[in-house]
Order: C-alpha cells, then structure tokens, then sequence
C-alpha cells in the first residue's frame, strides 16, 4: 500500500482584547511516508486579520522564524467576528472567531494569605496551610473560563525549605505558573499547596470560545480514542481563537 506525501499548513493564532496581535504561528507539516519530522516555518505567507469595520496586514518577526505580527493593537469589541485569511502561493486557509464577552466580575475569599516560612523540611511537614482561597463568580450560561496564575516577583522567595531563596525568575517567564483547565462552573479553588513561592500572584481569568474548549479537550484525549486535533482552520490544521480577560492579585506572605 502507497501514500502520496500531503504537506498540510499548521496554523496557531490567539486574539487577546486589548493587547497586541503578536503570537500568529505558520508552519508545514509533511505527512505518509516523508522523512520530514514536520514543523517547517513558512515565512513568505500574506495574511490578513479583518474585523467587521476594518483589517489589518500582518509583518513576518524575522528574528522568530515563522511568526506573524500586527505593528499596532486592534480595536476589539465583545461580540465581534474576526476573520484569518492566509495566503501561501496559490493555497488560501481562513478561519474566523468572535470575541467572548467580558469576563465577570470575581469574587475572592482573600487577597491575601500568610504561610510560616521554615527552614527545615521536616518542619514544613507540619505547617498548617491557611484555607485555600476561593474564587466564584456570576455564570448562569455555563460559559467557559480558565484561570492562569503566576507568580510575578523577580527574586521569588520559595515556601519550601529546601531549594535555595531568591532566584531569578526565567528572562520572559515566571518562576511559577499554573493554567487551569477550561470550566464552566462559576468557582474555582487554590489550594495553597499547589502554589511554590512567596509574593506577588497576578490571577488572570479569561473568558474562552468553545473552539478553544474543543482544542483543549482533543489534545488531552485518551491515547487509546487516536482522535485527531480539533481545527477550525479551513484548508489546513490549528487553531484561531480569541480570549476576553480581567486581572486579580494575591499575595502570599511568609510569617517569620
């Protein structure tokens, strides 16, 4: 039996309210019988982001091989459908989203938290966590969100004893950070213990399209079901999604 190789275009783009339009990801992906591993960036693609009142030309980042950019920050409002037009040579791939509501407010149990810091690991075996910190908030459709927390100080001081205090934060990262997955409760609950550092934790809640639940759930699918990845992009494979968002803060302090 003999497959004919088939490139497909791989296509990861997310649309933040309010911020720029600077993650658009292109590649090739060679399938049947190629040596290729896949994974090529395209560089030379035309693409095009239109809203319902205008449209903009994304740049190619030459220092970011296969990444797209818009110069300037998009006027975005809830509701609006946005359209991905992407041209390679000959082939066209679209894709489009609207923009998810504003997040509701949230709700938080405390702001702030006060953990014993010890020095030894047998005694923060002992330490008796505060409460984990409860979120809740106003869901009567059963909308989707997710939670990213992270921890934002450069010099993170670590609630566990044993690995040494005040490292640098990751250049660009965080020396924590914990998404969670998509939910359509109206409640979320940190544990305490799931978090690792003293300090500054900057709560991002952002309001999501199901395409984006759909993509979530299929990439954590059981290996056995050999699903393929749910895509909206039309002539080729990915993802284009927008994300709605507002920002808490907790701060978490050690007790000496």
């Amino acid at each position: 039996l003999e497959f004919e190789d088939q490139c497909e275009r791989v296509v990861e783009a997310y649309l933040y309210v309010g911020k720029e339009f600077d993650n658009v990801k292109l590649s090739s992906m060679i399938s049947f019988g190629a040596d290729s591993l896949g994974g090529e960036a395209i560089t030379d693609a035309e693409i095009t982001l239109e809203g319902e009142s205008d449209s903009w030309i994304l740049v190619h980042n030459d220092s970011v091989s296969g990444q797209y950019y818009l110069e300037d920050i998009p006027a975005i409002e809830p509701g609006e459908t946005f359209q991905l037009q992407i041209e390679i040579g000959e082939e066209i791939l679209s894709a489009a989203t609207v923009i998810p509501d504003d997040p509701p407010a949230v709700s938080m149990s405390s702001t702030s938290v006060y953990i014993p810091k010890v020095d030894d690991i047998r005694d923060f075996q002992n330490v008796e966590m505060p409460d984990p910190v409860e979120l809740t908030w106003d869901n009567p459709d059963a909308k989707y969100y997710f939670l990213d927390i992270q921890n934002i100080e450069t010099y993170p001081v670590s609630i566990m004893p044993d690995p040494p205090d005040d490292r640098p934060a990751p250049p660009g990262g965080f020396a924590f950070q914990m998404i969670t997955e998509p939910t359509n409760n109206n409640y979320y609950s940190i544990n305490l213990r799931q978090l690792e550092y003293f300090g500054t934790h900057r709560i991002v809640f952002t309001s999501v399209n199901e395409e984006y639940v759909y993509l979530y759930n299929s990439l954590n699918q059981d290996t056995r079901e050999l699903n393929e990845p749910f895509t909206n992009v039309e002539n080729g494979l990915g993802i284009f999604t927008a994300f709605n968002s507002d920002t808490l803060y907790l701060e978490v302090v050690p007790i000496y």
